[in-house]
């Protein structure tokens, strides 16, 4: 193997890893982890054993916490509702604006989340806010959220 060659090899190890995209993609990866409610529309008797936890079981219409990458998944299949946490709601957000644009404050709020970003990102998504389906400029309320929701 030539320094040339070894040289680009770790570079293209190291080096993608630092882009901004991969930086990005390892950080969502991360926070879908993060624990979320849904409203299940289904029912499954038994718990789902996946790596990190047991989940469930399910009924329909009871809240059921679990991580955000199942919550993304099933409201994409319109088995969910996802019940957004309580620091997206407007008012703590609003709270939470005043308190970062305070010149007295030297850091970010302490009521946010490590991953909110990513995790308030990925709630938006999988309910179709922001996609142009009209669902995030008030017209679709707090029903189910984006596009699938008009096919219940």
């Amino acid at each position: 193997m030539t320094a040339s060659s070894a040289a680009s090899t770790s570079s293209s190890f190291n080096g993608p890893s630092s882009s901004p995209s991969h930086l990005h993609a390892r950080s969502a990866f991360l926070a879908g982890d993060e624990i979320i409610r849904i409203v299940p529309s289904f029912n499954y008797k038994s718990p789902l054993g996946l790596i990190s936890r047991s989940v469930g079981p399910f009924r329909a219409g009871v809240d059921a916490p679990v991580p955000l990458w199942l919550a993304v998944h099933l409201r994409r299949r319109n088995l969910c509702r996802i019940k957004p946490p309580l620091w997206m709601e407007v008012d703590h957000l609003k709270e939470v604006l005043r308190f970062e644009r305070d010149p007295n404050e030297a850091s970010f709020s302490p009521d946010l989340p490590f991953r909110h970003a990513e995790v308030a990102r990925a709630i938006l998504s999988a309910c179709g806010a922001g996609s142009g389906s009209g669902s995030a400029g008030g017209g679709g309320g707090g029903g189910g959220g984006g596009g699938g929701g008009k096919n219940k």
